[in-house]
């Protein structure tokens, strides 16, 4: 490869999930700091792509939309849609005539899209952290010191392997705005009627859909939340996402202390903005969880099936809390027990939520 202040226009990939493309944003801002000149596009899917449009360190967001092709078998006329949205962001890589590509997520799909590009350098892990033979798209292969590196860490070993100085600093900056705030606080006024004066907590007890493995029992967080109000005069605040709602007010509902639903958000970037203004975030290894880090809340994860030394919050104080069991972390959707979840009780968590706010 060229010397990395050679190449001039760069096309960073990392599509999903949420949390993972705010991690990669720490490796991008170094690479900005260091070279401001350099031009970088982003290619991400929808659901993520809000935390990326209007950011600093980016010039440009493409939008892969993966959803198109998964509405075949409901539609099949979205098939002309799908090929054609496809055609059209094939069109606007090649039309980009990028000098690098650098594949942070490490996928079939992403480096097929990297060699797509038509650019002439595409860097990108090698196996195992690479998977589904994508490897075969690039020029250039980074292998990390470990498998069971921190994300973040990880991202930026891969931009220090291409040249770029890496500090012991870490900044995301989240593009949130005004408007995200105001948002935000519209979404807490009724905070105003909780009793309490304690510290502001946000606990998201929900995930996607997918990753509905990673959560913890709702019994465990009415617990929690009563212990909260009970012994630290806590305000709690219940955030939620899309398909989450019903969750939240179940445990709203079997609560014996007042709490607060809040409203549904529009954006990433106006929940990102209300968990600026709590004390605290407690919740699951879940995208929500890195908002949180990357706006330099405290946060208290509660992990089951999924890497804890991998997946830690990043560059703010945090607590984990787990049940180590032989057969986790397993990242298994499939299992049927959750024992590494539902084994962890209430009083654990408190322990850890008390040691960040004393």
């Amino acid at each position: 490869m060229d010397a990395i202040e050679q190449y001039k226009n760069v096309l960073i990939i990392r599509m999903s999930a949420i949390g993972d493309v705010v991690r990669t944003l720490p490796a991008v801002n170094a690479w900005r700091k260091q070279f401001p000149a350099t031009r970088f596009t982003w290619l991400v899917e929808p659901a993520a792509a809000s935390v990326l449009q209007g950011h600093a360190a980016i010039d440009k967001v493409l939008i892969f939309e993966r959803g198109l092709f998964g509405d075949f078998r409901r539609s099949p006329g979205n098939i002309v849609r799908a090929l054609l949205s496809l055609s059209n962001l094939i069109s606007d890589l090649r039309r980009e005539k990028f000098d690098l590509v650098v594949d942070f997520h490490g996928i079939f799909k992403s480096a097929l899209f990297a060699r797509l590009s038509g650019a002439r350098e595409r860097v990108g892990f090698a196996r195992p952290e690479a998977k589904e033979g994508g490897t075969i798209f690039y020029t250039h292969q980074f292998k990390p010191v470990s498998r069971e590196l921190n994300r973040v860490a990880r991202a930026l070993d891969l931009v220090e392997y291409l040249g770029v100085k890496v500090s012991d600093s870490v900044a995301y900056r989240l593009p949130v705005r005004a408007l995200n705030r105001e948002r935000a606080y519209a979404t807490m006024e009724c905070l105003s009627e909780l009793p309490g004066r304690g510290p502001l907590i946000a606990l998201h007890p929900g995930s996607s859909r997918k990753t509905a493995y990673k959560r913890w029992h709702q019994n465990g967080y009415v617990g929690l939340i009563n212990a909260l109000v009970e012994k630290h005069d806590a305000r709690i605040i219940l955030t939620w996402g899309p398909g989450e709602r019903e969750t939240v007010e179940l445990i709203a509902g079997h609560v014996r202390v007042p709490v607060v639903v809040a409203k549904k958000t529009t954006s990433l970037l106006d929940l990102a903005a209300l968990f600026a203004a709590c004390d605290l975030f407690i919740g699951g290894d879940t995208g929500p969880a890195h908002l949180a880090v990357a706006m330099q809340t405290p946060v208290v994860v509660i992990f089951g099936p999924t890497h804890p030394k991998v997946n830690a919050p990043y560059g703010v104080p945090n607590r984990i809390v787990r049940y180590s069991l032989p057969c986790s972390p397993c990242r298994k959707r499939s299992c049927k027990s959750r024992l590494c979840l539902e084994a962890i009780g209430g009083r654990r968590v408190l322990a850890a939520v008390e040691e960040l706010l004393l």
